[in-house]
């Protein structure tokens, strides 16, 4: 893999002598072998697209910030906005995008299912972060089954298996338990972001310390160490139960989604599949199930997923959508030779 950036080419005559190559953090270039493999990955990428019948759509890498930030009102970060035309930006995400889409051809009972791929930018604090992913995903909208979930994430599944990976592991959430315990608080906008952090380390010692500072009940401290520990392979299904009983949880539907999705998946080749209610790794605007995809060889989650409000309809109603997405390039870091 080769990382080039250029800068002060001289056009018409080239300086080969004062001509500078230096190289942007977390930006790529492929070349040779990996150039080969990126673009063989794409073919087979729009391959398992068209397996699932998710129509295939390309949406531009600049565009209106508008079209850029979720219909729903909330802002996608790191949209990068350009100097010269201010009403253009470079997109973070192609989810808000594909909104828009559905949006745009939406009829009253039909669902839509779209596919995608394709360049984004997202600025990163890390010089080992990537900042230019090539985000691939699927997303569907409409009447919200465990059947359109799981075909979802077999559809990740197999992207990820391109890689040759020899282990996955997928995480199963629902995002219902966190935000009801966390709703109960009646906490700000701040503290709930930096409890949600807090929570996401899954260190007790700095949550039991982070209590003491904002004088939050003790009685909830003890319930988000016992939700904490809901963590583990099927037979967990006991404990959550158990605890949605004992702190009056209504999560009977979201208990059952989870045991029949878990089901239905469990038999894929050369995969882990646990349940975490506290993983908090996902795409932030997720509202109930969702999960994570793990490889070895990767420091981070290769690819995530779940159910969101898309947007809100003329008749006040929700349109929902679930899907996922992956950067194609942690399938090429992770590629098993």
């Amino acid at each position: 893999m080769y990382h080039l950036w250029v800068d002060n080419i001289l056009f018409g005559s080239v300086d080969m002598n004062t001509q500078k190559f230096l190289i942007p953090d977390g930006i790529e270039y492929y070349t040779g072998d990996e150039a080969l493999l990126f673009q063989n990955l794409k073919t087979s990428v729009l391959k398992i697209f068209n397996k699932y019948k998710y129509e295939f759509v390309i949406t531009p890498v600049v565009d209106s910030i508008n079209n850029l930030n979720n219909l729903n009102g909330d802002y996608v970060a790191n949209i990068m906005s350009l100097s010269d035309r201010r009403e253009l930006g470079i997109r973070a995400d192609i989810t808000p995008q594909i909104s828009r889409l559905d949006y745009q051809s939406y009829k009253i009972n039909k669902s839509n299912k779209f596919s995608y791929m394709g360049d984004i930018y997202r600025e990163s604090k890390s010089s080992f972060e990537r900042s230019n992913p090539f985000q691939v995903g699927a997303e569907y909208f409409g009447n919200i089954t465990d059947k359109v979930d799981t075909n979802l994430l077999k559809m990740c599944h197999e992207i990820i298996t391109l890689s040759k990976t020899k282990r996955i592991v997928i995480e199963l959430n629902d995002s219902f338990f966190i935000n009801t315990y966390i709703n109960k608080l009646s906490i700000d906008d701040t503290t709930r972001k930096q409890l949600n952090h807090l929570i996401s380390l899954k260190s007790m010692d700095e949550i039991t310390q982070y209590y003491k500072l904002k004088k939050l009940s003790n009685r909830k401290l003890i319930e988000l160490h016992e939700l904490l520990e809901l963590a583990g392979p099927a037979s967990i299904m006991k404990k959550i139960e158990e605890f949605s009983k004992k702190y009056k949880y209504e999560s009977k539907k979201c208990i059952k989604s989870l045991k029949s999705i878990f089901n239905q998946i469990t038999s894929l080749k050369n995969t882990d599949v646990i349940i975490d209610l506290c993983s908090l790794n996902s795409m932030d605007y997720e509202t109930s199930f969702n999960y994570t995809f793990y490889v070895d060889k990767l420091r981070k989650p290769i690819a995530f997923g779940g159910r969101y409000e898309s947007y809100v309809l003329k008749d006040d109603s929700m349109r929902n959508a679930t899907g996922f997405s992956a950067d194609l390039k942690d399938i090429v870091t992770v590629y098993e030779k």
